[in-house]
């Protein structure tokens, strides 16, 4: 997913991939979330504050923003129907 609709500021074509990076790796974990549409918003908007800190690794990126919406630490939980 590319992430180019939540930027407002200007970044090298490397960057913007990277950052491409990170989003698709954290939209994978986002597909079993209540509101992954609402997530994307808050997990785009965070590794681009990542990135404005200096952070240039994908890895770490997509990490850095699910840690902050406490959906890499959480697995999904099965349901009891």
């Amino acid at each position: 997913m590319p992430i180019r609709p939540y930027l407002s500021g200007a970044f090298g074509p490397d960057v913007i991939a990277t950052m491409s990076e990170a989003l698709d790796a954290a939209c994978v974990r986002l597909e079993h979330e209540p509101r992954p549409g609402l997530m994307k918003d808050v997990i785009a908007k965070r590794i681009i504050e990542l990135v404005h800190q200096g952070e240039r690794d994908a890895r770490r990126l997509c990490a850095g923003a699910l840690d902050e919406t406490a959906i890499a630490a959480a697995p999904s939980a099965p349901t009891n129907h």
